[in-house]
């Protein structure tokens, strides 16, 4: 799928609130980019300029704590994905790195910004966008310190069955706070 298409294709699955105006306001602040695996982001102390939705492809967000990689989330097609430090001008605290092959489309955060200040159509697909991301991170502290294990799994299988198809077995551990032993015996149906 060529750029022009893809972008044309987001406006017409994700911003068919947008009046044509808002839409050639925005227009030249995305950027359509073909990665590939195991392409970096964004890096741990680093600020970008960009917030990405997931066209075709995966990413993975960690955290390094002694050395050691702590996932926090999988990103897969249709998903947001940045650091919302660099949203703010701050360096990340994540590491951002895909798992595939990937296409995204960028959004250029300094371009994009000024145009919030004079159009309301586009505050608010900026806003919703970070509202939802807050929502998840919410959800993921939630899940993360009140569920046991067996319930972070079961939710994972719900909610996010591709995961298990796409991100390897260590990762996905992590991301549930749980050593690959265990999640073998939750995969293998033992109970914990």
């Amino acid at each position: 799928m060529e750029g022009n298409s893809i972008i044309d294709a987001y406006f017409n699955k994700h911003a068919s609130k947008l009046t044509d105006i808002s839409i050639e306001l925005i227009r030249p602040c995305l950027q359509v980019l073909e990665l590939p695996k195991k392409h970096v982001l964004v890096k741990e102390g680093q600020t970008t300029g960009y917030i990405y939705l997931m066209i075709k492809g995966a990413a993975r967000s960690y955290y390094l704590k002694n050395g050691k990689e702590i996932h926090t989330w999988f990103a897969f097609e249709d998903d947001v994905i940045g650091a919302l430090r660099n949203y703010y001008g701050i360096p990340s605290r994540e590491t951002i790195e895909l798992l595939e092959d990937s296409v995204m489309l960028g959004f250029n955060i300094q371009l994009i910004k000024p145009l919030m200040v004079g159009n309301a159509q586009i505050s608010n697909l900026v806003s919703a966008a970070l509202a939802e991301y807050t929502l998840y991170l919410e959800d993921k502290l939630y899940f993360t310190h009140l569920r046991t294990a067996r319930e972070r799994y079961d939710a994972l299988l719900k909610h996010e069955p591709k995961t298990l198809q796409r991100v390897p077995l260590t990762y996905i551990a992590s991301y549930l706070g749980i050593s690959r032993e265990t999640l073998s015996r939750l995969r293998a149906g033992q109970f914990l």
